[in-house]
């Protein structure tokens, strides 16, 4: 026998049930180069509001290759680490695009606050991490042996690392560290300390500043520099669509400025831009 508090626990139950339907689902294709597209995809992975379906078209490598796609109409977005061209723009032809910085990664060159070098010369990295410059006093007014410390070779900035080391088997040539924080406090601990970390770690440590050519100004780790591709070590993550765009596509781009999506993107350790800033032009 069905009591009166039995059905109101049944009617309240069918009623919830009926109140929450399932979040909308999109199929979306990305196209375009390896680490922005494998970003995205992370973070549209974590959207509570709607369900992505994500394939990722082919070749996922460069760049070019998400702006061959969009253009041939084989995906819904071109997820970019760098700006189009005018040559490629033009091979659109007729069909109109919209292009948004969504989110930046990037590291930093970290030292003690005691260490009195304001900047280095981008053509000294590498010979930093080959160790072929070893002690401060051949990169400016200071003096001792440079202790290198970095992240692991199995990350993102190991990989970079190893580029600019050009090692991919050997042992690093910077002393591995297991986190940004770790890295950061060895460096702290350490006036003699070069470290490599994630941006947006400046406590109790300051930013060594990077000249792309020997006579440039320094560039440091901000957004402005980083939105100019004036500083080296930093990437922008650009995402291309049609002008008229799928449903998909747009939910995607408003996913990606929502506070959602910035949390996401935090999580990865990349940094959102803001969508008042975002948008990019399209050359002519």
């Amino acid at each position: 026998m069905t009591t009166l508090f039995g059905m109101t626990t049944l009617l309240v139950a069918v009623v919830g049930c009926r109140s929450a339907p399932p979040a909308p689902a999109f199929g979306i294709r990305l196209a375009g180069a390896q680490i922005p597209v494998e970003l995205v995809e992370s973070w549209l992975g974590d959207a509570g509001d709607c369900r992505f379906e994500v394939e990722q078209v082919g070749p996922v490598y460069l760049s070019q290759h998400g702006f061959q796609n969009l253009r041939d109409g084989q995906c819904d977005a071109a997820c970019t680490d760098r700006l189009i061209t005018p040559r490629e723009c033009r091979e659109f032809g007729e069909q109109e695009l919209r292009g948004y910085r969504v989110a930046f990664y990037g590291y930093g060159l970290y030292v003690h606050p005691d260490n009195p070098l304001d900047s280095i010369y981008a053509g000294h990295l590498k010979l930093l991490f080959q160790k072929k410059v070893t002690d401060w006093r051949e990169l400016g007014p200071y003096e001792g042996p440079i202790r290198l410390v970095g992240p692991e070779k199995s990350t993102r900035g190991g990989a970079i690392l190893m580029r600019q080391a050009r090692i991919w088997f050997d042992e690093p040539t910077w002393e591995a560290l297991e986190s940004d924080a770790a890295i950061i406090e060895a460096v702290a601990a350490d006036p003699l300390a070069l470290g490599f970390a994630s941006i947006g770690f400046d406590r109790n440590v300051r930013y060594l500043g990077l000249r792309m050519k020997r006579t440039s100004p320094p560039a440091f780790p901000s957004l402005d520099e980083i939105e100019s591709e004036r500083y080296g070590l930093a990437k922008v993550i650009y995402v291309y669509l049609p002008a008229e765009a799928s449903a998909g596509a747009e939910a995607v781009l408003d996913y990606l400025f929502s506070e959602d999506g910035r949390e996401a993107m935090e999580s990865t350790r990349v940094w959102a831009i803001p969508r008042e800033r975002a948008a990019v032009e399209i050359p002519r």
